[in-house]
């Protein structure tokens, strides 16, 4: 009863959120629909919700149609409603279906209204042939229709409709245009729909027409006080398309900008085409810019945001007055200023809209400035974490911001507080200072580190690349049980300078389907930078995702790690930083560290090098649910880089995936191939997010 609890409570905000008027109701197609066909109803009739409003014809008319309409874009094409209507003590019905038709005398007016919706019968795409076109592969054409990348696609996926039909036709011909068939057309289309199973079939005649190409390209630029200049530009044989037509007018228009001619405008003209061969016709163009005048920059200015130091924006914007107006260094400070990250807009004016001599307007729209955030989540191991995040952004008036996160579970608590400033002196760098308090039970030893860091990070823009160094120092604790069958640096001060390198071109972050990662960790650790322990610790990984077929996905991760001292390693290297695998983001057939190097008394006292290796099938059954087949194996060595007595696990499994906003839910069941004799056979696995 305590479990239904919480959905009752949900079912009741629910509903209260999708009332809609109080003496107008939607019936017909189950409480939740029912119930945002009532709040649809309140939007489109600009009316509140839970108010009584007087039913005269024009708006149960206006709502039944609303009504039909709604259901049509859902893909019930036809529709019928039976509107109840309460006069006084007598009932009248009245229906209008898919084809609609005026029911109700203009006079007539009713106290209260019950629309009674029947769908009727699902339209969905069953077959779509399309004939003529040869530039895209016919599965592809397919997908302009029918999505795929799924094992079944059910008919809700597959909708259709006349509207989305139009949309996804156009899609199609807006694809052959960017392939340079720019006289693409539909010549015939046929749509069979079966009135009882909804199944439409389509067929579509396409004549693609030829291919066009660039012939001769001609530029006539146009200053005031001088002869036109004519160049001639090559590139007979690129294919003519809006992409290169975008293109080209940008880096004619960017030119004229940068030297400071504000007004340049660009125009095209079909000079000629040449005759059709072998399907291609060259087009001789020609391109005519106007510069205008010169303009001269006056001054800079900003409007808004009073609260945000001037100091702070000036830094941003690389301009000087009496310059000639560069428009492009003009919106590149423009973005410089949205990359402090407080703006939720940065607008551009130049004042007065004419003239030779004008002032550059920024108009600062702020974001928000204090943000709270409520994190919840549930691995296997810790079960359920719950926490907030704080962040205050510019608090002084100078860009700066600060964050303080706090994470608690049944396993672990985090505490931690980082200072930030964005574009540090002028430059790309983010400089920070974090502390940090963490604790957390681990299957053999309770871990404890508490400690402050200071570091600076800077994106670089071109390649993604992101570098970072940082200097920290931490108080590391373990306590363990048994302190004989394994000696280590249990109680350590940790002071150490780390250099960091990533690179993620993944699609999606959260859900990968295509796409790589890299990342780079050293660090070191000494004496000399105020610490008890000397070593370094060096990590490298990676991970690659493509597709097999449609809805099979391939996933692989490789990441290793070494920890190395040229004093004895248990002196130097703090328990805390060994390397402990295994668990719902490593090898799956153990628990949280469960796939580490053992002590003679059978606890986990982790290694100094691992190489991980994950891989993984995802067949993705529908839109949001797929299955997954996968392979993990870790190569450990307790001591010194990979030395004699190194030791292999591995595990295979299966597991389901259900995608959500915060990542997949993920049901996992990992196999031990090779378990050692205290070892269990396997482990399951339930938790948030993509493991590597």
């Amino acid at each position: 009863m305590r479990r239904l609890l919480p959905i009752a409570i949900l079912a009741l905000l629910w509903g209260s959120t999708l009332m809609g008027q109080s003496n107008l109701t939607v019936s017909g197609l189950g409480f939740f629909q029912d119930r945002s066909m009532d709040a649809r109803l309140s939007f489109l009739n600009n009316v509140e919700s839970d108010v009584t409003i007087d039913l005269d014809a024009a708006i149960l008319e206006d709502s039944a149609f609303l009504l039909l309409e709604q259901m049509k874009r859902k893909g019930y094409l036809e529709p019928t409603i039976e509107g109840r209507m309460r006069v006084g003590d007598t009932e009248r019905s009245v229906y209008w279906q898919g084809d609609y038709a005026i029911q109700l005398e203009v006079d007539f007016v009713a106290e209260a209204v019950e629309f009674i919706i029947t769908p009727g019968v699902l339209s969905y795409y069953d077959t779509v042939v399309v004939d003529g076109v040869h530039a895209i592969e016919a599965k592809q054409v397919e997908r302009f229709f029918i999505p795929g990348g799924v094992l079944f696609s059910g008919k809700k996926a597959r909708v259709f409709t006349y509207e989305n039909f139009e949309r996804r036709q156009g899609r199609l011909l807006r694809a052959l245009d960017d392939l340079g068939y720019r006289s693409a057309q539909v010549v015939n289309q046929q749509i069979d729909i079966d009135p009882v199973s909804g199944a439409v079939q389509v067929e579509l005649k396409i004549e693609q027409g030829p291919l066009y190409q660039i012939g001769e390209l001609e530029i006539v630029i146009t200053r005031a006080g001088s002869e036109d200049e004519v160049r001639k530009e090559p590139a007979q044989g690129v294919v003519f398309t809006r992409e290169w037509e975008q293109a080209e007018r940008a880096a004619l228009r960017n030119e004229a900008y940068r030297a400071g001619y504000p007004d340049a405008t660009v125009s095209s003209e079909i000079v000629a085409d040449s005759e059709e061969q072998a399907g291609v016709i060259l087009r001789h163009l020609r391109y005519r810019v106007d510069y205008g005048p010169a303009v001269t920059l006056q001054q800079i200015e900003f409007d808004g945001d009073a609260a945000t130091k001037r100091s702070v924006l000036k830094r941003q914007v690389e301009l000087k007055a009496g310059e000639p107006l560069d428009l492009i260094a003009v919106s590149e400070a423009r973005r410089q200023l949205m990359g402090l990250g407080i703006f939720q807009e940065v607008g551009l004016q130049l004042e007065p809209t004419s003239g030779d001599a004008r002032s550059v307007v920024y108009a600062l729209s702020p974001s928000q400035r204090k943000e709270l955030q409520l994190r919840a989540g549930w691995g296997s191991y810790e079960q359920a974490r719950l926490g907030f995040r704080w962040e205050h952004r510019s608090p002084w008036g100078r860009a700066h911001r600060y964050e303080v996160e706090v994470k608690q579970s049944f396993k672990s608590t985090l505490g931690e507080a980082t200072y930030s400033i964005p574009q540090f002196l002028g430059t790309e760098l983010t400089t920070y200072l974090n502390a940090e308090y963490n604790y957390r039970e681990e299957l053999s030893f309770d871990r404890r580190a508490q400690g402050m860091a200071v570091g600076t990070s800077m994106q670089l823009s071109d390649t993604g690349l992101r570098l970072a160094v940082e200097y920290g120092f931490s108080q590391e604790n373990a306590d363990r049980l048994d302190l004989v069958s394994f000696e280590s640096e249990e109680d350590a001060t940790v002071a150490s300078v780390t250099f960091k390198a990533s690179l993620d071109r993944r699609d999606d972050f959260l859900a990968p389907s295509s796409g790589y990662s890299l990342y780079a960790s050293l660090e070191t650790a000494g004496q000399w930078l105020g610490g008890s322990v000397n070593f370094q610790k060096l990590e490298l990984g990676g991970s690659y995702h493509t597709s097999l077929s449609e809805s099979i996905l391939l996933h692989a991760g490789l990441q290793g790690g070494t920890i190395f001292t040229t004093g004895a390693a248990e002196d130097n290297i703090p328990f805390n930083e060994r390397f402990f695998s295994g668990g719902e983001n490593s090898v799956r057939g153990y628990v949280e560290g469960g796939a580490s190097p053992r002590d003679s008394g059978g606890d986990e006292v982790g290694s100094e090098s691992y190489l991980l290796l994950n891989l993984e099938l995802e067949q993705r059954i529908y839109s949001q649910l797929s299955t997954v087949f996968f392979f993990d194996s870790v190569l450990n060595a307790r001591d010194g880089f990979f030395d004699r007595e190194r030791e292999v696990l591995s595990s295979i499994g299966f597991g389901l995936r259900y995608q959500t906003v915060v990542g997949p839910l993920r049901l996992e069941y990992g196999h031990n191939l090779n378990p050692r004799d205290s070892d269990s056979d396997g482990a399951l696995h339930f938790s948030i997010g993509f493991p590597f």
